[in-house]
């Protein structure tokens, strides 16, 4: 039992080492940035969720991880917003 005590962080009580889990706003933002292929609408969703994501990491750092998905997801998010649109452009140019 006295082993078991003290490999647990008593700030966050997950294993000492182990990273809290990703929100899930965090995972939300990262799935719609990976989906360019859906448009725009993807995109603002990315971009909204990795807010979201970041500030609750930035609420509570102990207990809610996933800074970097969300960094990801809105980088991905404006990415789409950027591609898409020139995407188009070219298309209708060439037709």
């Amino acid at each position: 039992m006295a082993l078991h005590a003290m490999t647990i962080d008593p700030r966050t009580g997950l294993p000492r080492g182990e990273k809290p889990p990703a929100s899930t706003a965090s995972v939300v933002a990262l799935v719609c940035g990976v989906l360019l292929c859906l448009g725009p609408m993807t995109g603002i969703t990315a971009i909204i969720a990795g807010i979201i994501g970041r500030r609750a990491v930035r609420d509570n750092p102990t207990t809610v991880g996933g800074a970097g998905m969300a960094l990801a997801g809105i980088l991905l998010g404006v990415l789409n917003l950027i591609v898409i649109p020139i995407a188009i452009a070219l298309w209708l140019l060439a037709s």
